[in-house]
Protein backbone atom coordinates (compact mmCIF):
# COMPACT_ATOMS: atom_id res chain seq x y z
CA UNK A 1 0.00 0.00 0.00
CA UNK A 2 1.39 2.93 -1.04
CA UNK A 3 1.70 5.89 1.66
CA UNK A 4 -0.32 8.06 -0.32
CA UNK A 5 -1.82 9.75 3.10
CA UNK A 6 2.05 11.31 4.03
CA UNK A 7 2.12 12.49 0.08
CA UNK A 8 -0.96 14.55 0.30
CA UNK A 9 0.08 15.35 3.78
CA UNK A 10 2.91 17.35 1.94
CA UNK A 11 0.90 18.51 -0.70
CA UNK A 12 -1.25 20.49 1.54
CA UNK A 13 2.09 22.07 3.04
CA UNK A 14 2.90 22.80 -0.38
CA UNK A 15 -0.02 24.56 -1.13
CA UNK A 16 1.00 27.13 1.23
CA UNK A 17 4.76 27.19 0.99
CA UNK A 18 4.34 26.47 -3.31
CA UNK A 19 6.47 29.89 -4.05
CA UNK A 20 9.46 28.88 -1.31
CA UNK A 21 9.71 25.00 -2.59
CA UNK A 22 9.15 25.42 -6.58
CA UNK A 23 12.20 24.97 -8.35
CA UNK A 24 14.39 23.53 -5.60
CA UNK A 25 18.09 22.66 -6.75
CA UNK A 26 19.15 19.04 -6.27
CA UNK A 27 21.95 18.36 -4.71
CA UNK A 28 25.28 16.81 -5.40
CA UNK A 29 25.54 13.25 -6.33
CA UNK A 30 21.34 13.25 -6.23
CA UNK A 31 20.32 10.62 -8.33
CA UNK A 32 17.54 13.14 -10.11
CA UNK A 33 21.04 14.97 -11.06
CA UNK A 34 21.08 14.69 -14.74
CA UNK A 35 17.84 13.59 -15.09
CA UNK A 36 15.01 16.54 -16.59
CA UNK A 37 12.88 16.33 -13.31
CA UNK A 38 12.97 13.15 -12.92
CA UNK A 39 12.08 11.15 -16.56
CA UNK A 40 14.02 8.15 -16.21
CA UNK A 41 13.09 7.12 -19.77
CA UNK A 42 15.02 10.08 -20.94
CA UNK A 43 18.62 9.94 -20.08
CA UNK A 44 20.65 7.85 -17.68
CA UNK A 45 23.32 8.34 -15.28
CA UNK A 46 25.62 6.16 -15.32
CA UNK A 47 25.05 3.62 -17.91
CA UNK A 48 27.82 0.95 -17.26
CA UNK A 49 26.85 1.14 -13.45
CA UNK A 50 23.21 0.87 -14.86
CA UNK A 51 24.76 -2.65 -16.68
CA UNK A 52 26.72 -3.52 -13.41
CA UNK A 53 23.31 -3.27 -11.47
CA UNK A 54 21.43 -5.10 -14.09
CA UNK A 55 23.65 -8.10 -13.66
CA UNK A 56 23.31 -8.30 -9.92
CA UNK A 57 19.63 -8.11 -10.04
CA UNK A 58 19.68 -10.89 -12.29
CA UNK A 59 21.80 -13.54 -9.98
CA UNK A 60 19.41 -12.13 -7.24
CA UNK A 61 15.52 -12.51 -8.88
CA UNK A 62 14.32 -15.04 -10.63
CA UNK A 63 13.15 -12.41 -13.69
CA UNK A 64 13.25 -8.69 -14.07
CA UNK A 65 9.61 -8.10 -13.10
CA UNK A 66 10.42 -9.48 -9.80
CA UNK A 67 13.26 -7.65 -9.16
CA UNK A 68 11.59 -4.41 -10.40
CA UNK A 69 8.41 -4.66 -8.13
CA UNK A 70 11.11 -5.39 -4.81
CA UNK A 71 12.95 -1.89 -5.71
CA UNK A 72 9.35 -0.44 -6.13
CA UNK A 73 8.42 -1.83 -2.44
CA UNK A 74 11.80 -0.22 -1.17
CA UNK A 75 11.65 2.88 -2.73
CA UNK A 76 8.06 3.44 -1.21
CA UNK A 77 8.93 2.23 2.69
CA UNK A 78 12.04 5.13 1.99
CA UNK A 79 9.64 7.44 1.33
CA UNK A 80 7.29 6.99 4.06
CA UNK A 81 10.18 7.04 6.26
CA UNK A 82 11.38 10.16 4.50
CA UNK A 83 14.31 9.05 2.81
CA UNK A 84 14.06 10.66 -0.15
CA UNK A 85 17.08 10.29 -1.90
CA UNK A 86 17.24 6.96 -1.36
CA UNK A 87 14.00 5.85 -2.71
CA UNK A 88 14.26 7.65 -5.89
CA UNK A 89 17.16 5.34 -6.23
CA UNK A 90 15.37 2.76 -5.80
CA UNK A 91 12.38 3.76 -7.95
CA UNK A 92 14.92 4.38 -10.75
CA UNK A 93 16.37 0.72 -10.71
CA UNK A 94 12.53 -0.15 -10.77
CA UNK A 95 12.35 1.68 -14.00
CA UNK A 96 15.62 0.14 -15.17
CA UNK A 97 14.38 -3.57 -14.39
CA UNK A 98 11.21 -2.66 -15.98
CA UNK A 99 10.42 0.38 -18.05
CA UNK A 100 6.75 -0.48 -17.97
CA UNK A 101 6.25 -0.71 -13.94
CA UNK A 102 4.23 2.15 -13.07
CA UNK A 103 5.48 2.09 -9.34
CA UNK A 104 8.81 3.67 -10.68
CA UNK A 105 6.77 6.72 -12.45
CA UNK A 106 4.07 6.70 -9.52
CA UNK A 107 7.09 6.81 -6.91
CA UNK A 108 8.79 9.61 -9.32
CA UNK A 109 5.64 11.77 -8.90
CA UNK A 110 5.57 11.28 -5.30
CA UNK A 111 9.18 12.69 -4.86
CA UNK A 112 8.39 15.73 -7.65
CA UNK A 113 5.54 16.41 -5.75
CA UNK A 114 7.33 16.46 -2.48
CA UNK A 115 10.49 18.82 -3.60
CA UNK A 116 7.97 21.29 -5.11
CA UNK A 117 7.59 20.14 -9.01
CA UNK A 118 4.39 19.50 -8.96
CA UNK A 119 4.01 19.81 -13.16
CA UNK A 120 6.47 17.32 -13.38
CA UNK A 121 4.90 15.17 -10.80
CA UNK A 122 1.68 15.75 -12.99
CA UNK A 123 3.68 14.12 -16.03
CA UNK A 124 4.97 11.56 -14.16
CA UNK A 125 1.45 10.39 -12.63
CA UNK A 126 -0.15 10.55 -15.90
CA UNK A 127 2.77 7.93 -17.11
CA UNK A 128 2.06 6.06 -14.21
CA UNK A 129 -2.22 6.01 -14.95
CA UNK A 130 -1.27 4.78 -18.73
CA UNK A 131 0.57 2.08 -17.52
CA UNK A 132 -1.10 1.04 -14.51
CA UNK A 133 -2.15 -2.98 -14.52
CA UNK A 134 -3.56 -2.77 -11.20
CA UNK A 135 -7.32 -2.45 -10.47
CA UNK A 136 -6.64 -2.31 -6.41
CA UNK A 137 -4.46 0.67 -6.70
CA UNK A 138 -6.05 2.64 -9.53
CA UNK A 139 -8.28 4.88 -7.14
CA UNK A 140 -5.10 5.68 -4.47
CA UNK A 141 -2.89 6.79 -7.71
CA UNK A 142 -6.21 8.82 -8.85
CA UNK A 143 -6.40 10.63 -5.46
CA UNK A 144 -2.30 11.54 -5.82
CA UNK A 145 -3.49 12.65 -9.26
CA UNK A 146 -6.20 15.26 -8.21
CA UNK A 147 -4.57 16.35 -5.47
CA UNK A 148 -1.26 17.05 -7.14
CA UNK A 149 -3.21 19.02 -10.24
CA UNK A 150 -5.42 20.17 -7.81
CA UNK A 151 -2.48 21.97 -5.88
CA UNK A 152 -0.72 22.75 -8.80
CA UNK A 153 -3.72 24.85 -10.21
CA UNK A 154 -4.41 26.55 -6.77
CA UNK A 155 -0.67 27.59 -6.59
CA UNK A 156 -0.68 29.44 -10.10
CA UNK A 157 -1.36 33.04 -10.12
CA UNK A 158 -4.56 34.65 -10.41
CA UNK A 159 -4.14 36.09 -13.75
CA UNK A 160 -3.78 32.39 -15.48
CA UNK A 161 -7.30 31.71 -15.50
CA UNK A 162 -7.34 29.01 -18.04
CA UNK A 163 -4.61 27.66 -16.92
CA UNK A 164 -6.13 26.83 -13.33
CA UNK A 165 -9.68 26.09 -14.43
CA UNK A 166 -7.53 23.44 -16.70
CA UNK A 167 -6.03 21.75 -13.94
CA UNK A 168 -8.75 22.29 -11.42
CA UNK A 169 -10.79 20.37 -13.94
CA UNK A 170 -8.36 17.33 -14.30
CA UNK A 171 -7.83 16.99 -10.50
CA UNK A 172 -12.36 17.17 -10.51
CA UNK A 173 -12.49 13.88 -13.28
CA UNK A 174 -10.18 12.41 -10.84
CA UNK A 175 -12.05 13.02 -7.67
CA UNK A 176 -15.45 11.97 -9.99
CA UNK A 177 -13.55 8.41 -10.91
CA UNK A 178 -12.78 7.76 -7.55
CA UNK A 179 -15.32 7.96 -5.73
CA UNK A 180 -17.23 6.03 -8.85
CA UNK A 181 -14.95 2.93 -8.03
CA UNK A 182 -14.81 3.38 -3.93
CA UNK A 183 -18.09 5.82 -2.75
CA UNK A 184 -17.36 5.50 0.73
CA UNK A 185 -13.63 6.86 0.29
CA UNK A 186 -13.64 9.40 3.00
CA UNK A 187 -10.37 10.87 2.13
CA UNK A 188 -11.57 11.75 -1.06
CA UNK A 189 -14.19 13.10 -0.23
CA UNK A 190 -12.07 14.92 1.83
CA UNK A 191 -9.51 16.14 -0.32
CA UNK A 192 -12.32 16.82 -3.16
CA UNK A 193 -14.06 19.18 -0.97
CA UNK A 194 -10.70 21.26 -0.13
CA UNK A 195 -10.37 21.49 -4.39
CA UNK A 196 -13.52 22.96 -4.37
CA UNK A 197 -12.84 25.40 -1.75
CA UNK A 198 -9.55 26.49 -3.90
CA UNK A 199 -11.71 26.36 -6.64
CA UNK A 200 -14.08 28.94 -4.82
CA UNK A 201 -17.21 26.69 -5.22
CA UNK A 202 -17.85 27.17 -1.84
CA UNK A 203 -21.24 25.65 -2.10
CA UNK A 204 -20.16 22.29 -3.69
CA UNK A 205 -17.20 21.97 -1.09
CA UNK A 206 -19.73 22.15 1.67
CA UNK A 207 -21.58 19.29 0.41
CA UNK A 208 -18.26 17.63 -0.02
CA UNK A 209 -16.93 18.17 2.99
CA UNK A 210 -20.25 16.97 5.20
CA UNK A 211 -20.19 13.93 3.19
CA UNK A 212 -16.34 13.61 4.44
CA UNK A 213 -17.37 13.99 8.45
CA UNK A 214 -20.36 11.26 7.54
CA UNK A 215 -17.05 9.41 6.46
CA UNK A 216 -15.42 10.02 9.57
CA UNK A 217 -12.26 11.33 7.62
CA UNK A 218 -9.40 13.32 9.38
CA UNK A 219 -10.22 16.60 10.59
CA UNK A 220 -10.03 19.60 8.18
CA UNK A 221 -7.47 22.15 8.66
CA UNK A 222 -8.07 25.17 11.10
CA UNK A 223 -10.60 27.67 10.27
CA UNK A 224 -11.64 25.61 7.51
CA UNK A 225 -15.19 25.48 8.66
CA UNK A 226 -15.20 29.19 9.68
CA UNK A 227 -13.90 29.99 6.61
CA UNK A 228 -16.24 28.30 4.61
CA UNK A 229 -19.31 29.68 6.08
CA UNK A 230 -18.03 33.22 5.56
CA UNK A 231 -17.66 32.49 2.18
CA UNK A 232 -20.88 30.60 1.52
CA UNK A 233 -22.89 33.69 3.85
CA UNK A 234 -21.04 36.00 1.72
CA UNK A 235 -22.25 34.10 -2.12
CA UNK A 236 -25.72 34.93 -0.62
CA UNK A 237 -26.11 37.87 -0.35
Amino acid sequence: MQPRSLLICCLLALALLFALLSGQACAEGDPERGLPFGRPDLIRPDQKADEAFLREAASKYPNRGTASRAFATRGWTQFREGKSEMALQSFYRAWLLNAKNYQAFWGYGAILAERGNLLDAIEQLDMARELMDDAKEIAALLLDMGTVNSTYAAGLPKDKQLDRAQYFVRANQCFVEILEIEPGNAVAWRAWALSLYDQERYSEAAIKAERAQELKAEPFPVNFWRDLKKNLAEEKQ
